[in-house]
């Protein structure tokens, strides 16, 4: 596939393509699960199949984090470890192609959830001030929780 890709829109119905090949439909499910939430109706049945889905493509990014994980030595009994050189990247290029195997389940996550890339930016750009807050007052992770209204009211 030779598709000219140079943002999220691009990748976003691609992504879709890809899923509904191997048989599950993101985007739709990301409609159905705005359309019940439009109607202020939690449908217990679009839940379960979403997070149904949801799970899957969580199991599938965890899996790719753990392959780059992999590509660090990391473990403490080896050679690299008494030579001072744990956690030195093994593997670039195998690292890089798993961090794009992450977007594609990335991706998947968020159109399960009735994102789309303008959707996305909007987030990131809001979690980016809350971020920047958290750091400029030093928050300890003692306070986390008296700030969790910060992640409900991004809209």
């Amino acid at each position: 596939m030779s598709e000219e890709i140079r943002s999220l829109e691009d990748i976003w119905p691609l992504q879709a393509e890809l899923n509904r090949r191997a048989g599950i439909d993101t985007e739709h499910l990301g409609r159905l699960l705005q359309q019940a939430e439009a109607r202020g109706e939690p449908d217990a049945g679009i839940l379960l199949e979403v997070g149904r889905a949801l799970k899957s493509y969580i199991d599938a990014m965890a899996a790719e984090c753990h392959e780059l994980h992999e590509c660090l030595s990391w473990k403490h009994w080896y050679s690299e470890a008494r030579q001072g050189r744990r956690y030195q990247l093994q593997d670039l290029q195998n690292a890089r192609v798993e961090a794009a195997d992450m977007l594609f389940f990335w991706a998947s996550i968020c159109q399960l959830l009735g994102l789309d890339p303008d959707d996305v930016y909007r987030l990131y750009a809001g979690k980016l001030d809350i971020n920047h807050r958290r750091q400029d007052e030093d928050r300890s992770q003692a306070e986390h929780s008296a700030h969790d209204h910060e992640n409900r009211d991004l809209s």
